[in-house]
């Protein structure tokens, strides 16, 4: 994920750093980090999938019990 597609989906959230750092469970400094430099190769996708999900307000996968 790019410099400028981090910021693209941060600005279309609507947050600070501060709190996309809170929402993606990550430090303040990781947040400028991928807005300066994009996320790295090893975590593009990883951080791409997390990003969509927060995106469509999806929560945090839970296993759900037989029957349940």
């Amino acid at each position: 994920m790019s410099a400028d597609d981090f910021k693209a989906w941060q600005a279309h959230m609507g947050w600070s750093s501060a709190e996309t750092a809170r929402r993606l469970g990550v430090s303040s400094d990781t947040i400028t980090r991928y807005r300066h430099r994009g996320v790295p190769k090893r975590l593009g996708r990883l951080v791409g999938f997390a990003c969509s999900a927060v995106a469509h307000g999806l929560p945090v996968w839970k296993r759900v019990e037989a029957g349940r």
